[in-house]
Formats: C-alpha cells, structure tokens, sequence
C-alpha cells in the first residue's frame, strides 16, 4: 500500500462568520480554516505503511500538515529533503522524504505503538511531489468551496 493523502472538499459554502476574526500569519491562518472547515463534511484522509485509514482529523491533523506543506513541497521540487509532522496525540508519526536519484524513500516513524509495516516506502520523484502538490490543490478547492470570499484573499488562492 503506497502512502496516500487526500481531502474531499466539503459539498457547500459555509455561511458567512462575522464574529470570527481570521489570522495574518500563515500557520494561525491554516488552523483557524481548518477549525472551519471541521464543522463541514470536508473529509482528510491518509493511508500507507499497512494501514488503510490513519486516525486523522481536519480540525488538527490537516492543520499540522498543511502548515508544513510549503516548505516540504519547495524541498521536493529543489531535490531536497523533507518532513511531514502529523504531530497530533494519538497520530504521531513523521514523514521522512529522501530523495534517491529518481525516487523519493518515505520513511515513516510512529511514536505510538503503532508500528509501519514496511516503514520504507519509495515513490517517484514526480509522484512524491505531486503527493503533496495534489494535497495543496485540494486544500485550495476545498477552501474556495467553503470559504470563497476568504479564499480570495489567502495563499490558497494560488493552490
């Protein structure tokens, strides 16, 4: 099972929130659209390393990944290493993207019991980059979905 992550964007535009006050800074920004979007069917999903569906939420483990998406997708392109930190109680794993020529050996490390079975898995470096290239595109639709007068206005715009 190669390692997958995806976001179904929510199905409709939430109302309009005047009371609630959106951050400036990028990481406050992401965690306060991801608590909005957790009240939607918006739906995050991760799977790989032998199990189908890892425990991840929107409120909080989508948060945690696409504040470090940025740099992880900019090392990838530039041939660099990079690090994926679902950090979150309960999840606690890290992705370890290394790239090998033409490939990319994902190593995922859990601070849980869990354990990945195989802990190694190898992608193209294309299909690595596009991992979480797609993940940023989906982010940005779900966003434009949900939020469309904030979307205009963010860095997802351009997702």
């Amino acid at each position: 099972m190669t390692l997958r992550m995806s976001l179904t964007p929510p199905s409709e535009q939430l109302p309009p929130v005047p009371e609630f006050d959106i951050a400036d800074d990028y990481e406050s920004l992401v965690m306060d659209i991801c608590q909005l979007l957790s009240e939607t069917d918006c739906h995050f999903t991760v799977s790989g390393f032998g199990q189908e569906d890892w425990p991840v939420n929107v409120s909080y483990d989508l948060s945690s990944v696409i504040e470090q998406l940025p740099t992880a997708i900019s090392n990838l392109q530039q041939g660099l290493d990079a690090e994926i930190d679902l950090y979150g109680q309960g999840i606690e794993r890290r992705l370890n993207f290394t790239r090998s020529g033409n490939f990319v050996n994902i190593r995922c490390t859990s601070g849980t019991k869990w354990l990945p079975e195989p802990d190694v898995e190898v992608l193209s470096h294309e299909e690595a980059t596009m991992l979480l290239v797609g993940l940023a595109r989906e982010f940005g639709i779900a966003v434009q979905r949900a939020l469309p007068d904030l979307a205009a206005k963010t860095p997802f715009a351009k997702w």
